[in-house]
């Protein structure tokens, strides 16, 4: 996977950030994502290296300390958008995933298709995936991502085709990877360029099925 710009080590901010503590009690919850979603807005609007801390307090409407006691920094706030735009999309993929288990045909165009769009529509998240992709807390968040759906996959690889299950955990690895890097490529491309990637990893998957599916 290509590497993009990367946040300066200057200004207090290590490598590795993440949310302070996982609330539990609703107040907190709602506060940060109130966080999350003032964070997203000004990505949209003015791109990861504009945006501070102090910003994202004004913009979420709460006193800075309040920020601070659930984020040590901005990349531990940007890490946690990130981690959220990806569990709503996980959760609309598995479903999708699972529906193939016994629908009549297994064509990757709505899926690959719904996944770009659930991506490029998700406030702030182009921006952040722009500046951040080489950041490890932002890695490591995209990794447990491609893994669920990996497992996803596996599975209806088993039900749909005469697999076991440890080749199509290989192959469902294998999918989940590329889909992953192709996507990842046209949400930072022009449109005209991410249709041309959508359209050739549509077609090298339905290919890849059809032919496990013709396996005896």
């Amino acid at each position: 996977m290509s590497r993009l710009t990367r946040i300066p080590a200057g200004g207090g901010e290590p490598p590795r950030q993440r949310q302070r503590a996982k609330p539990v009690q609703q107040r907190s919850l709602d506060k940060i994502n109130t966080i999350l979603d003032a964070a997203a807005g000004l990505l949209s609007r003015h791109g990861v290296e504009a945006i501070s801390m102090l910003a994202i307090a004004e913009a979420a409407g709460l006193p800075a300390p309040t920020v601070y006691h659930y984020f040590e920094n901005r990349l531990g706030i940007f890490a946690a958008l990130a981690e959220r735009t990806m569990a709503a999309v996980d959760d609309d993929l598995t479903e999708r995933l699972t529906a193939l288990m016994t629908a009549e045909e297994l064509g990757s165009r709505p899926l690959l298709m719904a996944l770009y769009q659930a991506y490029h529509e998700a406030p702030g998240y182009v921006q952040l995936l722009a500046a951040l992709r080489a950041e490890p807390a932002l890695q490591e968040v995209m990794q447990a991502s491609t893994r669920r759906i990996a497992d996803v996959i596996a599975a209806v690889l088993v039900q749909r085709t005469t697999l076991s299950s440890v080749r199509a955990g290989r192959v469902g690895w294998i999918l989940s990877e590329s889909c992953d890097v192709v996507i990842l490529a046209a949400l930072t491309s022009s449109r005209e360029e991410a249709d041309a990637l959508l359209e050739e990893m549509i077609e090298i998957v339905d290919t890849l099925v059809m032919h496990y599916m013709a396996l005896h």
